[in-house]
């Protein structure tokens, strides 16, 4: 079974079948300029120096380079191995937002695909830590508790979406009170709650929760998703085809926006920090997270994958040097 580390990229290969059809738009053209420049006696002696099996053979080269420099970017992995980890690092529980509200388009594709690739590339940054994974709505579910398991992590986000939290809305307070219920409390550190949402608060006082948070020693750090300007709200069929927009009671369009003030003070009153979900903000929450106290972490088994990137980007270095050498002239090869 084939794992993706980076499958973000896997959305360049709809470029492949664009550059086929600009190398065959271009070699028309090419031959059709041709002609016209031209006298039609002397076509088939200038024709004679030129190979065009080779041509093609360079274009074919050239396209499978850049699909093989794709499949690098991704980074592919197969081969499993158990390994038992044994080092230091912190707790970190992850909460997502999997409410209505996040299926909006203004990051596209939607607010929780995005936050899902974001989650996707934060595991495999802090894969030396402990990690748990919660999803809420108007309630909050535990999807993955603490392990050192960075791949088992990543399969119980994949089920995220707001089919499986019933009760709709947002509750804050709650995704918090239930977040933290998976860390040790006999520990006062080594403790980082990140909570992924667009701020839109609709039930619930999660600011009654600062002083547990600090006496508990829980960092939160927060991540905005969505733009201030906002967007509507979707709203899909069982088949997964749009429908509507939501509506209020007015039958006017909901509007969502990023709500950023709550998760502002959220973050810095529990000594974290609020980011927006744009740029190079990963690094900078990880910088953070690097930046708590460690314990001693041992004795978990997890299953790793071997990398297999490299193999796909020499074939990518490979077939774009051979298309490069190639000579399309009769009588020299190279």
């Amino acid at each position: 079974m084939i794992k993706w580390a980076q499958p973000q990229y896997l959305y360049l290969l709809g470029v492949i079948p664009i550059v086929v059809i600009a190398l065959v738009v271009y070699f028309l053209r090419r031959w059709q300029g041709f002609k016209k420049i031209v006298d039609p006696e002397l076509i088939p002696r200038l024709n004679d120096t030129l190979n065009h099996r080779i041509q093609v053979i360079k274009s074919i080269l050239f396209v499978l380079g850049l699909l093989f420099l794709v499949i690098s970017l991704a980074r592919p992995k197969w081969g499993e191995r158990l390994r038992v980890y044994k080092g230091k690092g912190i707790d970190i529980v992850i909460a997502l937002d999997a409410s209505k509200s996040m299926l909006a388009q203004d990051v596209k594709p939607t607010r929780l695909a995005r936050a899902k690739t974001e989650i996707l590339s934060l595991l495999e940054q802090v894969s030396t830590n402990r990690v748990g994974i919660t999803a809420f709505a108007g309630d909050t579910y535990v999807m993955c508790p603490l392990t050192t398991d960075i791949e088992a992590a990543k399969l119980f986000l994949d089920i995220i979406s707001p089919d499986v939290i019933p009760k709709p809305g947002t509750n804050l307070e709650r995704a918090i009170t239930v977040s933290a219920s998976l860390f040790n409390p006999r520990e006062k550190t080594y403790k980082a709650l990140i909570l992924i949402t667009d701020g839109d608060n609709l039930q619930g006082r999660p600011l009654s929760l600062i002083n547990f948070l600090k006496e508990q020693g829980i960092r939160l750090f927060t991540i905005g998703v969505g733009t201030i300007e906002g967007s509507p709200v979707p709203e899909f069929d069982k088949h997964g085809n749009l429908v509507t927009y939501k509506k209020d009671k007015e039958n006017k369009i909901v509007m969502t926006r990023l709500t950023e003030k709550l998760l502002i003070v959220l973050a810095r009153s529990t000594g974290g920090r609020y980011f927006r979900a744009r740029g190079n903000y990963l690094s900078r929450l990880v910088a953070e997270l690097n930046r708590i106290k460690k314990k001693e972490i041992g004795g978990g088994e997890y299953v790793e994958y071997e990398e297999r990137y490299q193999y796909f980007l020499l074939a990518a270095f490979i077939s774009i040097f051979l298309g490069l050498l190639l000579n399309d002239r009769r009588g020299r090869l190279i």
